[in-house]
């Protein structure tokens, strides 16, 4: 029997390190934020894994690629909670994570595209 599980996905295996890295941050917000930009930072990031994971398991292309639409929103999310709390000197060396964004992002998009084009097949 042929394996069709999202854990399999690379893209779903990197925003898993993303919401490492991202925890990691977190964890240096100040306690004032613990349940503000920290709890909407971790809803959002995961969200990404989430909406990866959901989309997979669903029949379609179209409905995965609606779901990969959703997790590029939720981590376009994520990029601008981190810039939210770069300005307001909650968080400092940021370059790494929204590079790893970025990469993620193109990644998702990548994904959309060969989907919508198999679909048109």
């Amino acid at each position: 029997m042929a394996r069709n599980l999202f854990r399999d996905l690379v893209v779903w295996q990197k925003s898993i390190e993303l919401i490492k890295s991202v925890y990691e941050q977190v964890d240096t917000l100040p306690k004032s934020e613990e349940f503000n930009l920290k709890q909407q930072l971790k809803r959002a990031v995961v969200s990404v894994a989430l909406n990866i994971a959901e989309g997979k398991s669903r029949r379609t292309a179209k409905d995965f690629m609606h779901f990969l639409n959703i997790a590029n929103a939720s981590l376009a999310e994520t990029e601008a909670i981190l810039l939210i709390c770069s300005e307001l000197g909650y968080l400092k060396g940021l370059d790494q994570l929204l590079s790893d964004i970025e990469v993620l992002s193109k990644m998702i998009n990548s994904f959309i595209s060969k989907l919508r084009s198999k679909k048109e097949d």
